[in-house]
């Protein structure tokens, strides 16, 4: 699907569930980022904990262990895109790094981010996903089912099957599935969706790599984290925390971000 059809209207984003923002990053920082992909690749990042945040083609919470990453979740670009549909009062709650090698027969089957957050409530949450690689329909770039966050409902799962990177997914109608919008774009554009809408995606039938760095943001305006039970410090990025924030890390505008932050709840 070419990007003309698609939505880049953040005043459509309540109807529709998502928006696509293209070219946020220019080149020479779109080159920056796939530079730290493939050196946290070569070399793994610091382990925060004893548990284990990566696997194979997968990169967990970046930004929890090295301060580029950290700092590019609050590039103000980036924060202007997630303003743009949330509001001015923002958080930073989950990150990863998404990778489709060439030829993998892996899909992703529809299914809502937010049944895998148990540490946060609320409506207003949603996923950034900045595109390392340029992603097209060839590649598996992420498809939406646009609309279907609506109602803010958690849908009911059933087994995956074999070839797929989640064991469970939400069972859709052939309309449906034929309504979904590919969410093609070039290596420093993002897309936003929320959290509730129906989203997945193919196997990579192509020769190329598609990796592609999704952030979690909330509104504290309308959501909140269960500071003991998630796994990492949540950030106050833009604006205020919120009555529920006193737990949160200030990494506002002008606070520095440094190796310490990354330590500890």
């Amino acid at each position: 699907m070419s990007t003309n059809h698609l939505n880049t209207d953040p005043a459509r984003f309540a109807e529709l569930g998502y928006c696509l923002f293209p070219d946020v990053l220019t080149a020479a920082e779109a080159g920056d980022l796939r530079e730290m992909l493939e050196q946290a690749l070569a070399t793994p990042l610091p382990q925060p904990s004893d548990s284990a945040l990566d696997r194979d083609s997968y990169v967990g919470e970046p930004h929890v262990r090295d301060v580029r990453w950290l700092d590019l979740c609050r590039h103000p670009r980036v924060l202007d895109a997630v303003e743009s549909i949330l509001g001015p009062n923002l958080i930073l709650v989950y990150s990863s790094v998404f990778i489709k090698q060439p030829g993998s027969p892996v899909k992703v089957g529809w299914h809502q981010d937010n049944t895998y957050w148990p540490s946060v409530h609320g409506t207003d949450v949603v996923t950034l996903w900045l595109a390392v690689d340029p992603a097209d329909a060839a590649n598996s770039a992420m498809q939406v089912i646009p609309g279907s966050h609506r109602g803010w409902r958690e849908l009911e799962t059933v087994d995956s099957g074999d070839d797929q990177m989640l064991r469970r997914s939400v069972p859709v109608t052939a309309e449906q599935e034929a309504s979904a919008a590919t969410l093609q774009m070039g290596a420093g554009s993002l897309s936003i969706h929320d959290s509730f809408i129906l989203h997945g995606s193919d196997a990579n039938r192509s020769g190329r790599r598609r990796a592609g760095y999704t952030v979690r943001y909330c509104s504290t305006d309308t959501a909140w984290v269960d500071v003991p039970r998630h796994p990492h410090r949540v950030f106050v990025v833009r604006g205020r925390a919120g009555s529920r924030g006193d737990g949160y890390t200030n990494l506002l505008p002008g606070v520095e971000a440094t190796p310490e932050l990354l330590i500890g709840p």
